[in-house]
């Protein structure tokens, strides 16, 4: 699934839901001047679902 980058690497407030590799990968692309970024959906949907449990989620 394609991300935009911002959408979770400028929130960090969902820093904690964010597996590490997919972070590492968020800010590898970030660091390359890329606006999109390919990962795993159900890691995507996790990490919302995550997020929205919690009360953080802003996405």
């Amino acid at each position: 699934m394609e991300v935009a980058i911002n959408t979770l690497y400028s929130n960090r407030e969902l820093y904690p839901f964010i597996p590490r590799h997919v972070f590492d990968a968020l800010e590898a692309a970030y660091l390359e001047g890329k606006e999109i970024i390919t990962i795993d959906e159900a890691e995507y949907n996790a990490i919302l679902s995550n997020a929205k449990a919690a009360g953080i989620c802003h996405v």
